[in-house]
């Protein structure tokens, strides 16, 4: 009969269930009675609010009538009605949602129907009557009604009425609140007897158990401690219980059968290594090797491949059998990695194949022959490196221990054949060498007849080093002459270098400074055009255009300097795109054509038939380049026309171009029948800040970098540009550019600064869209550490009806934060003392609640690494100083109304 087995396992699990499914009624139980109870609390509470909140919208439907009908009565304007009729029509619903809560007696219905009595004849005597006087023009005796008091009389006993329903209410709710502490008291007195039950029984059974299981290991442990003392493998541990107690006794016995065999294997082993001695080839220890193992597992035959190459070829040459045809002096050779024995031999590991085919191999003997059905194949390494393979075969398969016996001694035998290898090659080498030195004794013979001619020639030698050494002496004296040279050009590329960077970093610096208070006169100027107190007259208004005016020249200026300088350190970016030509008039003529009409001056655009719909370049830079050159034919043009040519290079005109790519090329050109430029000048004007006259710029004004920036852009998009002009008859820019112009695989293709807002709305269509302005009230955080630019933003945002708070560092915006419930947006600029903008927006995106509040970076760095580095921090938009307000209202818009 088979026992019951019950284990360690299930009696921990039998106490466990015992303890969760006492612990499991409890909170059942528990449960049910919180539930009950906080269903009563939610109970009291909802009705409670509910209550309170009718209570004080009845109290306010009464004042909204008593201030609508003052209102009318004062006004005589029928807007103030509306607050009458609406609290007078909220009145009884309000009134039978309240009655259908009170339940607490008759006294606070009482006075409940008694408020709506009051209110009720307040109407009738005084509410209604007043209003219809007003409306009939009968002021006097609206006038003799108020002078009575009694509607103030009515309304100050409906507000002490009001009042003392709301002290009862609360007086009710409290004594409700009361009895339900005392249920939880009773509750947790309740909870402490179960626990202290519950506890003392899982106590109780866990003794019980562990007391069972520490008997049985202790009888485990005397009888281990007894075996250890008498050192005898044969003793066996005898185990009578049926748990994993048990099991551990059964394990033991199963180790000492282990180490048991482990003992007669490595007995066997050191056989093995005491056979290997005195062996000098590899046939004799393969026999040694193959004969031992066999006697020792019981296989029947054997054989031993050792790995060697020869002429670049790595193959395994069969060295010995076991109970097989002896090896001959044609010796079998396998390519490493050929067949099982190659393949063996190439991944190091043991192969099993079973079942073996019927005709596979023949094992004889002196009564006959049969088939074996298992084959192993065993790789022995050295170091890491197969250097042989054994291959057995057997009737039945080899056990797991035999396999393991073969593969530990098969470190050992790598060993032996690498040192059998190593010997023999040194007997081989041992051999050479004695044939060799008598060959040399031959040679020396030879050669000491030589060095008598040799000496002879030696002296003449030495007079030619002589000469050939004070030819090296000049020719060092130059190398060193040069490497010096290399040296300095080496000191003046880093010089130019670090100047190059120190340049382009002081721009940017020198971008950020003057953004910055740019920023504020520009939004000051700008908020002064809109004029919208209406205070300015009209030479104000002209004065304030003036200063915005010079503002956004300063800015352009700013943005001309920084491209030349990101030309010259070469991080101009540039982008490929499709340009569609035929849109390229349209724009010129939409750019230019306010001036055009104010200088009287026609702009004529000129396409040929032959061009073709798309041209591969950068947009942004193409137009760059022809807003340039239109502007300087406009400002250097007086009378006359203006004209943009777009037109397809000829064949005669390729052939003078130089450095262009091949195949078809279009020229933008621009013609203007201005001053012209003279022969002499021409190549002057594009260099930067240089222009054909000294007194060119005081007369027409300008920096002379658009030339410089035009020619450079050209030479980025793969083009040319090239002048033809006579001094009073006009100039022409040609600018000539590829058709198809693929992206230089050097070059980084980034995107300008820019945002997904439309920037054709303006401020008034974002305040009167639908009617109503989305940003009214929108509370916004301003983090900016200059005072200009906190007052020009603070001043026009909150005239836009937003709710500013401002931070002047990134510590004084993290405490807002935390102070706030809330905030809609924040505004947030980079360059800040204290904390930046950076760590600012970190910290900002770790707090807790403010993690989805919307956050536009404002920064007078206008690179294109500052946009990527910001929008990395986490900041959701990026606008760059000076601040277009247009622009940032219409995304102040987008970003609120998406959240």
């Amino acid at each position: 009969m088979r026992r019951i087995r019950f284990t360690v396992q299930l009696k921990i699990l039998s106490i466990t269930v015992l303890i969760v499914s006492a612990l499991l009624a409890f909170v059942i139980v528990v449960h049910g009675r919180i539930h009950s109870l906080q269903q009563a609390t939610n109970s009291i509470t909802q009705q409670d609010r509910e209550m309170t909140n009718l209570t004080n919208q009845l109290e306010k439907n009464i004042l909204d009538m008593e201030t609508g009908q003052r209102g009318y009565v004062i006004t005589g304007q029928d807007k103030y009605l509306a607050p009458y009729r609406q609290g007078q029509a909220s009145l009884d619903s309000n009134y039978d949602q309240l009655a259908a809560l009170t339940n607490a007696g008759a006294l606070q219905l009482n006075r409940l129907h008694s408020i709506k009595e009051n209110v009720d004849r307040w109407i009738a005597a005084t509410g209604d009557p007043v209003i219809q006087l007003k409306k009939e023009g009968q002021d006097a005796q609206i006038l003799k009604i108020f002078n009575t008091d009694a509607g103030i009389d009515q309304m100050d006993r409906i507000r002490s009425q009001i009042s003392g329903y709301r002290v009862t209410m609360n007086e009710n709710t409290n004594l409700l609140i009361d009895k339900q502490a005392d249920r939880n008291q009773f509750l947790l007195q309740i909870l402490y007897i179960v626990w202290f039950l519950i506890a003392a029984a899982g106590i109780s059974a866990s003794w019980i158990i562990a007391h069972s299981i520490s008997a049985t290991v202790r009888k485990i442990t005397g009888t281990l401690t007894a075996l250890v003392r008498t050192g005898d493998l044969n003793t066996r541990l005898t185990m009578t219980t049926n748990d994993e107690v048990s099991d551990l006794g059964h394990a033991t016995n199963q180790l000492l059968n282990s180490q048991q065999e482990r003992e007669w294997f490595q007995e066997r082993a050191n056989g093995l290594m005491e056979g290997y001695q005195g062996v000098t080839t590899i046939a004799k220890l393969g026999d040694i090797f193959l004969s031992k193992t066999a006697e020792m597992i019981g296989y029947p035959y054997g054989t031993l491949y050792i790995r060697s190459q020869e002429c670049g070829e790595d193959y395994l040459t069969r060295s010995a059998v076991f109970a097989g045809s002896n090896v001959d002096t044609e010796q079998e050779r396998i390519l490493y990695g050929e067949g099982l024995i190659g393949q063996c031999a190439k991944e190091g590991h043991t192969l099993n194949i079973a079942p073996l085919p019927e005709n596979y191999i023949h094992i004889r003997s002196g009564l006959g022959a049969s088939s074996p059905q298992h084959l192993l194949l065993l790789p022995v390494s050295f170091l890491g490196e197969v250097v042989a393979v054994v291959e057995i075969a057997s009737f039945a398969p080899l056990t797991l221990a035999n396999i393991t016996f073969l593969e530990s001694v098969a470190a050992q035998f790598g060993a032996a054949i690498v040192s059998t290898v190593s010997s023999m090659r040194i007997d081989r080498l041992l051999e050479e060498s004695q044939r060799q030195n008598e060959e040399l004794q031959v040679y020396s013979e030879e050669l000491q007849t030589q060095s008598e001619e040799l000496h002879i020639q030696a002296e003449s030698l030495l007079i030619t080093n002589k000469k050939l050494e004070d030819q090296n002496a000049i020719a060092e004296q130059k190398s060193r002459e040069a490497q010096d040279a290399r040296e300095e050009l080496t000191q003046y590329a880093e010089m130019l270098k670090r100047s190059t960077q120190y340049k382009s970093e002081f721009l940017a610096n020198m971008s950020h400074e003057l953004r910055t208070p740019l920023n504020g006169i520009m939004l000051l100027s700008e908020f002064l055009m809109e004029n919208p107190s209406g205070s300015l007259n009209a030479e104000e208004l002209e004065f304030t255009q003036a200063i915005h005016s010079s503002g956004q020249d300063l800015l352009a200026l700013i943005n001309d300097i920084l491209d030349l300088s990101k030309v010259e350190a070469g991080k101009m970016d540039i982008t490929m795109e499709e340009v569609n030509i035929s849109e390229i008039p349209e724009s010129a003529s939409l750019h230019f054509g306010q001036l055009s009409q104010k200088k009287s001056i026609p702009l004529q655009v000129k396409l040929s038939d032959e061009l073709p719909d798309i041209l591969y370049t950068d947009p942004h830079r193409l137009r760059q380049i022809i807003i340039n050159l239109l502007s300087n034919a406009f400002k250097f043009t007086a009378q006359g026309t203006v004209t943009l040519e777009i037109r397809m290079v000829s064949a005669e005109e390729l052939l003078e171009l130089q450095g262009i790519a091949a195949g078809p090329c279009i020229v933008f050109s621009v013609t203007d029948t201005g001053i012209g430029i003279a022969k002499n000048k021409q190549g002057l004007i594009f260099n930067a800040f240089q222009q054909a006259e000294g007194d060119t710029e005081r007369k027409y004004g300008g920096t002379g970098l658009g030339l410089s920036i035009s020619k450079e852009l050209t030479e980025l998009l793969g083009g040319q540009l090239k002048l033809v002009s006579a001094e009073g008859a006009g100039s022409t820019f040609s600018v000539y550019l590829p058709v198809h112009q693929e992206q230089k695989k050097d070059e980084q293709v980034t995107a300008e600064v820019y945002t997904s807002v439309d920037l054709d709305k303006s401020i008034d269509d974002i305040e009167t869209q639908d009617n109503h302005n989305p940003l009214f009230s929108k509370r916004v955080l301003l983090v900016d550490d200059d005072e200009r630019n906190l007052y020009a933003l603070t001043t026009i945002l909150s005239q836009k009806g937003l709710d500013i708070t401002a931070a002047h560092n990134g510590e004084d915006a993290l405490k807002a934060l935390q102070n706030s419930a809330s905030f809609d947006l924040i505004l947030m600029d980079i360059m800040m003392p204290v904390m930046n903008g950076y760590e600012t927006i970190k910290q900002i995106k770790e707090l807790h609640g403010h993690q989805d509040v919307p956050i536009i970076a404002l920064t007078a760095k206008a690179m294109q690494e500052d946009r990527e580095r910001v929008i990395m921090a986490g900041a959701t938009e990026y606008l760059s100083k000076p601040i277009n307000m247009d622009q940032l209202l219409a995304l102040m818009q987008m970003l609120i109304t998406d959240k």
